[in-house]
């Protein structure tokens, strides 16, 4: 039993290791052209956003800044890694690319990707999340509130009003871990 744990939790690592691996070599290559598609995959994954979430549009008529990560990987068995590309679509001057990373220990199991719109609807937190700061961290720089929506598409308005708030949707695949705390944001410069 004690050597399955262990090679659940080596194999674990070895997932988690790999993504972070993939994420630091994607951060420095991220070119123009990478960046034109991420920018088109952001529109689409606020596009089914709001065609999916009844009370989206009036979300981000309010907001102050709107991050997007068409797609963030998750992998792990007892330690997992998760990794995304993002791009802040409003509240700068200019696009703002990140590269969304968080390393996870405890009850982890399996791989799954999901879609995730963080809104800032304060001055102050856009002002902390676009600084010269190069990165960003849940629970250290800000805390975020996550939004639930419900079977119909509802929003739960509970949160909605918080400086920065968290929609994770679209998940496919499988896996037993659903937290997102101690995820970082780090600025990517585009070639």
């Amino acid at each position: 039993m004690f050597n399955r744990k262990m090679n659940v939790g080596l194999l674990g690592g070895v997932l988690a290791f790999g993504l972070l691996t993939l994420s630091g070599q994607a951060m420095a290559k991220f070119t123009s052209e990478e960046a034109a598609e991420l920018d088109a995959e952001a529109k689409a994954t606020l596009a089914q956003f709001v065609a999916e979430t009844k009370g989206a549009e009036e979300v981000f008529a309010n907001a102050k800044g709107v991050l997007v990560c068409p797609k963030i990987r998750k992998a792990g068995a007892g330690v997992g890694a998760e990794r995304g590309k993002c791009v802040l679509t409003s509240g700068a001057d200019e696009q703002l690319y990140y590269q969304s990373t968080a390393l996870k220990t405890g009850m982890i199991l399996g791989v799954a990707s999901h879609s995730m719109i963080l809104v800032v609807n304060s001055d102050e937190a856009l002002a902390k999340f676009t600084s010269g700061k190069r990165e960003w961290e849940f629970g250290v720089d800000a805390s975020v509130a996550v939004a639930k929506i419900g079977a119909g598409g509802d929003l739960d308005t509970t949160n909605l009003k918080k400086d920065i708030v968290s929609f994770i949707f679209g998940e496919k695949g499988l896996i037993a871990d659903v937290t997102w705390e101690g995820s970082r944001f780090k600025k990517i410069d585009v070639e």
